[in-house]
């Protein structure tokens, strides 16, 4: 029997592999904690952002979303929210964050269930910091095509067809505006539907000072108006929208010719006879100056579809002055008549009596002489001046009561019917008041003349 002893297999992993695998494993182990722990982070951006946003730490931020989209470029909220930061940060100047949130925005694709909130958003920053709003009624527009009910959108197009010479035109946006709006704004609404169709100078005044062209403590006028179309031309010179918005305040305030000169500025004027205001304008202009000819040349260029009441009014007028075609005036003044503002435009009214009167219509053309007789009481400015005192006090049913009159006097009763439901709701709030406190004094019942029910 040997003595020998076997030898001892050698290992074939030197103690120094072994601790250099267990360092690789361990370092691999801290990147892949390290990198979860920077995703869930980086992830969490977005809700740290809102926050900041939140506490009016914009610049805080924007960096925090920055880090998010360069892995994330396209996330459609993460890009709502930067443009909000960049918009509120105090870094740029105003048209410099506009820019560059509208860049971003651009983003944005069309299939997105964020696509329409991103249009509003490049319109109000194109009309708002940029000036431009040819192009922000185009992303509006867009906008409500991608979101009907986009509350924002709504009342941004009203306030964008007041601040162009087009406030005949902004009832469908006030009534979406009004049917989108929280009940507790309603009565509000109303009486920016009122002082927009009554005095638009001062239905924008608030936005005129968000855009410079009012100063603190200036009232809104014709010098306001002017200075915001100037603006707008400067910014969109081959707009016909703009280009007819500029002549019809000159034509507005009796400067015919500067109105007529205006209207021959346009560069494409084929582009500007497919707009049915450029069109409408330069009619209102030709009659004028008596260019019969010419207005119902211009006329018949209306682009498709005609309608409306800036179309059938216009086109009454041509029927009358140019055509002497008296019946078909009083077919479109008609027209015209039925639809808002008509049954406030008590020129119309005479216009169309005047018809009736040359047809031998003279029982006919009488009852719309005294309709337009009454309309214009309406109209006078002692009328309105009471009616802006009460709407000082929307609280109030009496205020309520004196535009339900004031609507019905105009055979309006969709307002009257809205500004019923206020009344309504104010009477259910005082009789709540005066149930809680057995002890309170209690108002004087008032009665409907007409009647007798209490109101």
């Amino acid at each position: 029997m040997s003595d020998e002893v076997a030898p001892v297999a050698k290992s074939s992993d030197p103690p120094k592999n072994r601790r250099l695998r267990i360092l690789i494993l361990v370092t691999s182990l801290g990147l892949i904690v390290w990198s979860a722990i920077e995703i869930v982070h980086l992830e969490r951006a977005p809700a740290r952002a809102l926050r900041l946003l939140r506490q009016q730490r914009p610049t805080e931020a924007e960096t925090e979303l920055f880090h998010y989209l360069r892995f994330h470029p396209r996330n459609p909220e993460a890009i709502l929210l930067w443009a909000r930061a960049v918009i509120s940060g105090e870094v740029r100047t105003p048209r410099e964050a506009a820019t560059l949130a509208i860049s971003r925005l651009q983003l944005i694709p069309e299939n997105s269930a964020q696509a329409g909130e991103a249009r509003m958003r490049e319109g109000r920053l194109t009309l708002l910091i940029l000036h431009q709003p040819a192009l922000a009624e185009s992303l509006l527009m867009r906008s409500i095509e991608l979101n009907p009910n986009l509350l924002d959108s709504h009342y941004l197009l009203w306030q964008l067809f007041d601040m162009t010479e087009r406030f005949q035109q902004s009832e469908p946006h006030f009534w979406k505006t009004y049917d989108l709006s929280d009940e507790s704004a309603r009565a509000e609404r109303l009486r920016e539907w009122y002082v927009s169709q009554f005095s638009p100078s001062a239905s924008t005044a608030e936005l005129d000072r968000q855009m410079g062209f009012l100063k603190s403590g200036e009232f809104p006028g014709p010098e306001s108006d002017i200075a915001r179309l100037e603006e707008f031309y400067s910014s969109e010179p081959d707009s016909p929208l703009i280009v007819a918005a500029l002549a019809q305040w000159y034509l507005r305030n009796h400067q015919r010719d500067e109105a007529l000169q205006i209207l021959m500025r346009i560069r494409n004027r084929n582009e500007a006879l497919q707009s049915p205001f450029y069109v409408a304008t330069s009619v209102a202009v030709l009659l004028e100056m008596g260019k019969l000819d010419e207005a119902k040349s211009n006329l018949e260029q209306w682009p498709k579809p005609t309608e409306g009441f800036v179309y059938w009014s216009t086109a009454g007028k041509v029927f009358d002055l140019v055509d002497r075609d008296d019946a078909a005036a009083v077919s479109a003044y008609d027209r015209a008549l039925a639809i808002w503002p008509g049954p406030a435009e008590w020129s119309l009214m005479h216009r169309k009596a005047q018809c009736l009167a040359r047809l031998g219509k003279k029982a006919e053309a009488e009852a719309v002489r005294n309709e337009a007789r009454r309309v214009e009481l309406q109209m006078e400015a002692t009328a309105h001046q009471e009616l802006r005192a009460a709407l000082a006090n929307l609280d109030s049913p009496e205020t309520s009561t004196q535009m339900i009159d004031f609507y019905e006097s105009l055979n309006r009763e969709q307002e009257a019917s809205c500004w019923r439901d206020i009344r309504n709701r104010l009477s259910i709030n005082v009789r709540l008041i005066y149930s809680n406190d057995a002890s309170a004094p209690r108002p004087p019942v008032k009665f409907n003349d007409s009647t007798g029910l209490e109101r």
